[in-house]
């Protein structure tokens, strides 16, 4: 049975839900995620689209097409600011793990991108580097 999951923003303007499971917890260290954060990295919490609501408010959308030529919609609050979840072309979306009611949850497996993180980043050696 899936678990059910809330969040959102710093002001409580913007809520969402999420109906499933996790496909996949990650740290994501490439330079548009430290951008987003203003951190060494993304902690993102991936859900399947269809297991993903907005259910309070309307987010500010920021598109933007990656280094790697893919587009990425970059959902925020536009009163308070809180960076929340990201859309991909992957049919996933990525929740930021620190917009998440309950941030315990996020239990990350993985880290990509760590080539171009800088020197000052904390990745954590225990995770497995996906390409």
């Amino acid at each position: 049975m899936s678990n059910t999951q809330e969040g959102g923003c710093l002001c409580g303007d913007i809520r969402y839900k999420i109906l499933g499971d996790p496909v996949l917890q990650l740290f994501c260290f490439c330079s548009d995620c430290r951008s987003i954060t203003g951190s060494d990295a993304w902690p993102g919490y991936m859900v399947k689209d269809a297991d993903f609501l907005c259910v309070q408010g309307t987010p500010r959308v920021y598109e933007k097409v990656s280094k790697g030529g893919r587009t990425v919609k970059q959902n925020f609050c536009g009163k308070c600011g809180s960076t929340l979840w990201g859309e991909t072309e992957f049919g996933l979306v990525s929740v930021g793990a620190g917009s998440l009611d309950n941030p315990e949850i996020f239990s990350p497996a993985k880290k990509v991108f760590v080539e171009g993180a800088p020197h000052w980043a904390r990745i954590p050696d225990a995770l497995e580097s996906m390409e």
